[in-house]
């Protein structure tokens, strides 16, 4: 049977109330897309998602008792992908969709596209503006207190299948928060063919929740190790992250 979608698009979450009110607001923008099949990966001790009764999307679960590893959800998502065009994207990041679509056209000549190269930080106030409204919104560049720069790979990023693939997916030894999108990023900088638009981005307000130091601390340390391989060090570390994508320490239900 011909298979109705378009291209995947894959969040991974962790629950809490704030961040809920921003994922609906993200699967609303997103389904609002001809041809998308929507994958969310929630990764906790026990499932929250279900009792929300949400709906329009496939719907995974990793059990985990370790702080939050948004490459392991990711490549799980990877896992039951059934297309050949893959879009990662967090809970609480919505873009205009003419702006998104044109991106999604440019992996026909890239094989990986991200789709803006400014985050706009929203106010609580902010946070419930439709699209257009947003889109008005004009600040004075001010570091990070409104507009961030992020990695290549950080927020949302496309990839065509097979040059995920190519990448080992998303390195799962990258735990808590912190690191990973920095070194999916040059991977796809020393291997992938890819561009970046100069497009904007809404972050929607929640409350910041302070990471674990110690975990960010260890993924600092093995970010600057991995950056540092050889071309041949690295073919040979990403043959074997590919090894355990998707499955290290983890069960999935359907």
């Amino acid at each position: 049977m011909e298979n109705p979608y378009i291209f995947t698009y894959i969040i991974s979450y962790r629950h809490k109330l704030d961040r809920l009110q921003n994922l609906k607001r993200v699967i609303d923008w997103i389904l609002g897309f001809q041809g998308v099949e929507l994958i969310i990966v929630e990764q906790d001790k026990s499932p929250k998602l279900p009792a929300y009764s949400l709906k329009g999307f496939k719907y995974f679960f990793t059990k985990s008792d370790l702080p939050f590893n948004k490459s392991w959800a990711f490549n799980v998502g990877t896992k039951y992908a059934s297309t050949n065009v893959i879009v990662f994207g967090d809970s609480d990041l919505i873009m205009d969709q003419q702006e998104f679509i044109n991106s999604l056209k440019l992996l026909e000549q890239y094989e990986s596209v991200n789709p803006y190269s400014k985050v706009i930080d929203l106010t609580s106030n902010e946070n419930g503006m439709p699209i257009e409204a947003l889109k008005q919104i004009q600040r004075p560049y001010r570091g990070e207190l409104d507009i961030q720069k992020t990695p290549i790979a950080g927020g949302i990023i496309m990839f065509r299948k097979d040059a995920l693939i190519k990448l080992g997916g998303w390195d799962q030894n990258f735990i808590g928060w912190g690191a990973e999108d920095n070194w999916t990023s040059h991977k796809i900088l020393n291997i992938l063919t890819w561009t970046q638009l100069q497009y904007r981005c809404y972050h929607f307000y929640h409350e910041k929740v302070k990471p674990d130091m110690i975990y960010y601390q260890r993924n600092l340390q093995l970010l600057n190790k991995l950056v540092n391989l050889s071309p041949d060090e690295l073919k040979k570390y990403i043959s074997n992250t590919y090894q355990k994508f998707g499955f290290k320490n983890s069960y999935c239900d359907k």
